[in-house]
Parts: structure tokens; sequence; C-alpha cells
């Protein structure tokens, strides 16, 4: 692959996997500063691994493992004693998107308790992977990727409940 090859290919990759990117940054951080760091982080381990692609998998799914091991190992970098900062406080115009905003920062919450391969599957699932998709970035079976998902809706209903009883 050349070097302009790589460089078009690297741009098509960077508009088109930016925002899950992004969304996948911040299951693991909620800075903005930090997302930031991790989001460049990421896409430099992109732009040096490309030349190294063998099409084994579909070129999403690839830039996503990069994105996913990148994130862990940023976030086992992060000191034990650093807490998830609560998420942004947006302003609202009614009485209906405060709740729908509470509502959403209640499930960030939840989501924030995961465990980071259960966080990981659900980032990936909204950013609409299918299973099999989800089996490739996560190394585990398709199977698996049911059954995890099945135990993290049940995990995340009851921290919800939990929530809404003011457990949090």
């Amino acid at each position: 692959m050349t070097y302009a090859e790589r460089e078009r290919l690297f741009v098509h990759l960077f508009e088109q996997s930016r925002a899950g990117i992004r969304r996948l940054c911040y299951s693991y951080l909620n800075s903005a500063s930090e997302v930031d760091d991790l989001f460049q982080e990421i896409m430099t381990n992109v732009w040096k691994s490309l030349s190294n692609f063998r099409g084994e998998a579909k070129l999403t799914t690839w830039v996503y493992r990069i994105a996913v091991n990148t994130a862990l190992i940023h976030h086992r970098r992060r000191r034990p004693s650093e807490e998830l900062s609560d998420v942004p406080d947006h302003r609202v115009s009614t009485q209906r998107d405060l709740e729908r905003q509470e509502q959403l920062e209640a499930l960030h919450r939840a989501i924030a308790q995961l465990g980071d391969q259960d966080r990981l599957i659900v980032s990936l699932l909204l950013e609409g992977l299918d299973y099999k998709e989800i089996a490739e970035v996560t190394g585990i079976t398709v199977n698996y990727v049911g059954v995890k998902i099945s135990r993290i809706k049940q995990a995340l209903e009851q921290l919800m409940t939990e929530v809404s009883h003011g457990a949090f």
C-alpha cells in the first residue's frame, strides 16, 4: 500500500468511525479532555497499524478492535482511585426534556458500573454492531455474546431500579 493509499484509507476510516469511536471513548471516560486524548491515541494506533491490515476481518471491526485494545490499556493506566465523573449537566427547556435527560444520566451511571467487557459490549451494541462483529471485537463466541447481552440487560435493569429507589 502506498503512502497516498494509506492516507486516503485513513481519512475514510476517520470520517466513517469518528462518532462511534468517540462514543466508545465516553464509555470508558467522561472527561472531554481525556476522551480527546484517548481518541487521538486510538487514531494514532489505527494509522500506525494500517499497513498491517490483512483483510481477514471487516475494516470497521478491525478499527474497533484497535479502539477497544487502546481504551482498555488507557483505562488500566488510570489510577484505580479515579472515579468516573458525573455526566455533564445540560440545560433543558422543558420538564419532559429534563426527565429524559435524568433517565439518560441514570442509564449512563448504570453502564459505568458494569465491568469493562460488559461496558464494551453495550457500546458496540449501541453502535449497531451485530453479534458476530461484537464477537470478533471482543474475542468471545457469538453465542456467548447473546448470553452476555441478556445478562447485561438484567444487570442494567437492576441498577436502574436501584437508581429509581434512591440507592445510588
